[in-house]
């Protein structure tokens, strides 16, 4: 069986990645036992790694909007220089 390969929308990819984090929570709090909680903080490791990528999510996303802001201008530039350009051949 082939399927075509159409893109994804990104409301699907976000319902799988909710799903994939979602699914195996879910699970462990349903097996859930009465065990001694491990010497390690985990809570707060987990913490520290959504933190973590916070940081790293927000950073790219500033570069990546500085670069485009750049491209921008950058294209609007060499538009405004065309113009001057026909400009000057017309006359």
């Amino acid at each position: 069986m082939s399927e075509s390969k159409k893109p994804v929308c990104v409301v699907c990819i976000r319902i799988r990645w909710f799903l994939f984090m979602a699914v195996p929570l879910l699970l462990l709090m349903g097996t859930q036992t009465d065990l001694e909680p491990p010497e390690i903080p985990l809570h707060e490791l987990v913490a520290q790694g959504i933190m973590f990528a916070l940081v790293v999510v927000l950073s790219w996303r500033i570069y990546e909007y500085r670069q485009e802001k750049k491209a921008v201008a950058r294209l609007l530039e060499a538009k405004a220089r065309r113009q001057q350009e026909q400009e000057s051949q017309s006359t």
